[in-house]
């Protein structure tokens, strides 16, 4: 057998085992395409054919004993596809010369519920005297390295909580879509840490505060994607590049965070005692690969 059959023979047995055993790639287009062997994908709509199950709003958490009890909804949230995937998360932070309203992360304010004739995720921030009763999701997976992320989404309540979506693994390898509501609700903020110097100067290259194209508002449902591949961020509006980023591009494998809270200080701002805010998805998809491949 001469030597290009021999290789031939060999692609094709390659092939072949790969068929059988490797994810499927999955590729994107844009000013940064790239192929992602790996994708996670959530779909919240029409979870609930009963209308049965999801209907209602929990009750707001309103101490810490309250928070520290609050068990995951029943239903798709403790479904084995969404437990392999995701986190919620429970861990709070004190007051700070930079945060002077503490805050504490509950189970109780991640929930699907029932609008619109159809469900959908939410995430959930509530004013009490004392603490601000958040809401995160974190992928369990922390080896992503190079994504496109995006998610179908809306914000609506009170001015102070900041609705987040970003890659994180420390604060120099972080990149950021974020919602503030006390902004107009035609304003999105995109950045990529650090976002200030040594010395507490703001980075003028870090972050963008930016009109969302066509007539876009954050109260509605809006496509978001953030694309990050190797030196370049790309953040995406309705299918549309609105902005681009060669400046801090994280290098760190890192995890995909969601999240809605406040904590009085002045990037998210303050909400008023008794007020909530709230972040609701209808579907996310994170195509990614690892630091492992």
């Amino acid at each position: 057998m001469n030597s290009l059959l021999k290789i031939a023979v060999l692609a094709a047995v390659v092939a072949a085992q790969c068929t059988d055993s490797c994810p499927p790639s999955h590729a994107t287009e844009g000013a940064s395409p790239a192929t992602y062997a790996h994708r996670i994908f959530h779909d919240f709509r029409n979870l609930d054919e009963t209308g049965s199950l999801y209907q209602g709003e929990p009750a707001n958490i309103t101490t810490d004993a309250e928070s520290a009890a609050a068990p995951v909804q029943e239903g798709y949230l403790t479904s084995d596809a969404f437990v392999r995937d995701w986190g919620i998360q429970t861990w709070g932070s004190p007051v700070s010369e930079d945060s002077p309203v503490r805050k504490q992360y509950s189970n109780q304010n991640v929930y699907i519920q029932t609008t619109d004739d159809s469900t959908h995720l939410v995430l959930r921030a509530y004013r009490n005297d004392d603490f601000i009763s958040a809401a995160e999701l974190d992928t369990k997976l922390s080896n992503i390295l190079h994504a496109s992320i995006r998610l179908r989404a809306r914000v609506h309540g009170d001015p102070g909580a900041c609705a987040g979506f970003f890659t994180y693994f420390d604060n120099k390898n972080e990149s950021d879509i974020e919602i503030l509501t006390r902004d107009p609700t035609d304003h999105l903020r995109y950045t990529n840490q650090p976002g200030v110097d040594d010395e507490g100067n703001e980075i003028p290259e870090a972050s963008s505060d930016v009109v969302m194209p066509g007539g876009a508002v954050w109260t509605e449902w809006n496509e978001h994607r953030l694309d990050w591949t190797e030196g370049l961020s790309l953040w995406y509006l309705n299918g549309a590049e609105v902005v681009r980023k060669t400046y801090s591009v994280p290098t760190e494998p890192s995890s995909v965070i969601l999240n809605l809270w406040g904590d009085g200080g002045s990037w998210s701002g303050e909400m008023e005692v008794g007020a909530a805010a709230y972040l609701e998805i209808e579907w996310i998809e994170i195509l990614y690969n690892t630091s492992d491949a």
